[in-house]
């Protein structure tokens, strides 16, 4: 059973994510079916409803922070964010073998982490970060263009790997999200169970880790407040030895998505639960 790190009376409510919540049909709301499923056994009706209520209000919230970054400076932004275990990612540079840092949509995943490099002492060092194209290409130029003017080089989630082994080979740093549900075409995916459900998951992680001997670290995004962001960089996830090749992938994998579920249960209303993560789920 999952256990929850917050009280959820405590979860953040605003009248706008009320509103969303009462005007989201529940056969139309994947937020609702994805809370649902996961809390259905450890959580009561109530606590579900306040659950995604508090993830409506989070959303809403992060709208208006991606529209505050065009209006105001980013030196007068950047007061809202504070790094945490800086030295984790220091230390894996140190290694020289390229550093994975997985993540997932966190927090203001859009916002905060461009206020990332500002912070850490990155002339010396390449970032780059995997990004998958948006469906509305007006919003994804915008979003690129903002990751790219703080100094992220941007990879193309479709066949990424390739350049992520050469951003390796040179000590890159690559910023991974690994939240997401895999393309059925692909072959690198395996089922790997998340958040007490199995369902796709991408391998090449964990295939590129082992390749390189390369760190794998991880990184969450957390909003504290009404306005002060949390970056959070968890220690080294250290991989499992198996003398299986592809038995080692697997449990590397779901290592990783531990990982992401301690991050996520820590603010669990900060999470992206309208994504389909599961696709089975209606």
């Amino acid at each position: 059973m999952l256990e929850l790190k917050r009280d959820l009376n405590t979860l953040p409510l605003t009248w706008w994510g009320r509103c969303a919540y009462f005007l989201s049909p529940y056969k139309r709301s994947n937020a609702k079916k994805n809370i649902d499923r996961i809390f259905q056994s450890s959580l009561s009706p109530a606590e579900r409803k306040r659950l995604c209520m508090a993830y409506y209000s989070h959303m809403i919230t992060n709208i208006k922070e991606i529209i505050l970054y065009a209006l105001f400076s980013k030196k007068y932004l950047a007061k809202r964010i504070e790094i945490i275990g800086l030295e984790y990612l220091q230390d894996a540079i140190s290694k020289g073998k390229g550093t994975l840092v997985f993540t997932g949509h966190f927090g203001n995943w859009e916002f905060a982490p461009l206020f990332f490099l500002d912070k850490f002492d990155s002339k010396n060092h390449v970032f780059y970060c995997v990004r998958k194209n948006l469906r509305f290409a007006f919003l994804d130029s915008i979003f690129l263009r903002r990751f790219e003017s703080c100094g992220f080089k941007i990879i193309n989630a479709k066949n990424a790997v390739s350049q992520v082994r050469t951003a390796l080979k040179n000590n890159g740093i690559v910023f991974f999200p690994f939240d997401v549900h895999p393309s059925s075409k692909i072959k690198n995916r395996v089922t790997a169970d998340f958040l007490g459900q199995e369902t796709a998951t991408n391998i090449s992680l964990a295939y590129l880790a082992t390749l390189y001997e390369s760190c794998v670290l991880s990184i969450a995004f957390y909003r504290t407040n009404k306005k002060q962001h949390v970056l959070c960089i968890y220690p080294e996830v250290k991989g499992v030895v198996n003398s299986e090749y592809k038995q080692a992938l697997i449990e590397n994998t779901q290592l990783y998505n531990k990982r992401l579920e301690d991050m996520l249960l820590l603010y669990p209303e900060q999470w992206l639960w309208s994504y389909k993560r599961w696709k089975n789920n209606g």
